[in-house]
């Protein structure tokens, strides 16, 4: 072809996108073949049409991250925190999306089931992470979503008998096996004498809790074989129902008081930030000690005291990031985890830090970013 009639056919296809044939290259997106069917260990998955049709229209997708209270403290704006880097890093790997989060306020089961049936009766969700209030509790709306061709994910608590594609959380008995281990490094480091250890917890009859216990002890005994528990994970000390610092305080306070040879109590969840409260009530503060899970102002105020030895800050902030990213992978690229156990690392907070380990000046400036 010569260069003047090469010029004549640019020339001509230039008129007709001014014309309205459109412009060059705005052919329709393809979508993955691995985005529009996929086969599961509970069926085949077929997205749904519509948002086929809006991703090869180049459209941005909804991806919604859905959770139990979205004013919970520090667990509801760490979410909002990884669901937004998940959406800014998507869109740096080519799938730029609209991400929301959504849920009550406080957790109300009613409340957050009914709004999840009008997101999807309204198609506003293109593929969904979900953190269910308990282990499969919302087995039927997650297969409804997935039956309605909506990609499902399900973050912080599972729900496997359930259409999701992968769960994104901390491996429960893992993460209270490192806890064990680093407190029982730092009681040996420190030449504190334990005589008996006792594990206590908001909900002692839950997997999670219980996994954390087991996890715990056997972290402990690595370091030291023959140390005594004063109870096991099946029997752990029922601390109140409603995770309130109040209800340690009334259980914990008599425990203590009626049982000397404590001197290291293991709790599951915050209300490790109520022991510490009690050890300095009771003035045994040097004497008894505690370790356990979450974060708080206070908590890391107890362990730059010496009384908490360690805390694991559960990441709640990766666990709403990664589905968001994989939500992403998945409708650019049809990509999905070979294992749909995902477990994400601990992050392991003891005063001073160390390898695998943020120290408390770090942790607080993690809480403070969470608490703008």
């Amino acid at each position: 072809m010569s260069r003047i009639t090469a010029g004549l056919v640019a020339g001509l296809a230039l008129g007709l996108a001014v014309a309205g044939a459109g412009p060059l290259g705005a052919a329709e997106k393809t979508v993955p073949e691995g985005a529009l069917s996929r086969q599961f260990p509970w069926g085949t998955f077929k997205l749904a049409p519509r948002i086929a049709d809006k991703l090869r229209a180049g459209e941005k997708p909804n991806v919604v991250v859905d959770i139990e209270g979205t004013g919970i403290p520090i667990q509801g704006a760490e979410m909002r925190i990884g669901m937004k880097r998940g959406c800014d890093q998507a869109e740096k790997d080519g799938m730029a999306a609209e991400c929301r989060l959504t849920g009550p306020v406080t957790p109300d089961t009613a409340r957050q089931l009914s709004e999840l049936e009008t997101l999807l009766n309204a198609g506003q969700v293109d593929c969904l992470a979900i953190q269910p209030p308990l282990p499969n509790q919302f087995t039927g709306i997650i297969n409804k979503y997935a039956d309605a061709g909506v990609p499902v994910f399900t973050l912080n608590i599972d729900a496997p008998k359930a259409k999701r594609f992968a769960f994104y959380a901390l491996n429960e008995k893992q993460a209270g096996t490192i806890n064990g281990r680093a407190t029982a490094e730092l009681v040996k480091q420190r030449g504190i004498a334990v005589d008996r250890i006792a594990m206590g917890s908001g909900a002692p009859d839950q997997p999670w809790a219980q996994e954390r216990m087991t996890g715990f002890e056997a972290g402990y005994r690595q370091v030291f074989p023959d140390a005594k528990f004063f109870n096991d994970a099946k029997h752990g000390i029922p601390t109140g129902k409603n995770f309130t610092t109040q209800e340690v305080l009334n259980s914990v306070t008599p425990f203590l008081t009626a049982n000397p040879d404590i001197t290291l109590f293991f709790h599951t969840d915050q209300g490790v930030e109520g022991v510490g409260n009690v050890i300095r009530n009771l003035n045994l503060a040097g004497k008894v000690f505690t370790s356990g899970f979450n974060v708080s102002g206070p908590i890391l105020d107890s362990i730059a005291a010496g009384t908490t030895l360690v805390t694991i800050d559960q990441g709640f902030d990766y666990q709403a990031q990664a589905p968001v990213e994989q939500c992403a992978r998945f409708l650019a690229k049809g990509e999905v985890p070979a294992d749909p156990l995902q477990y994400l690392k601990p992050i392991v907070i003891t005063k001073a830090g160390g390898e695998g380990e943020i120290t408390v000046d770090d942790a607080k400036e993690r809480l403070r970013q969470a608490s703008k």
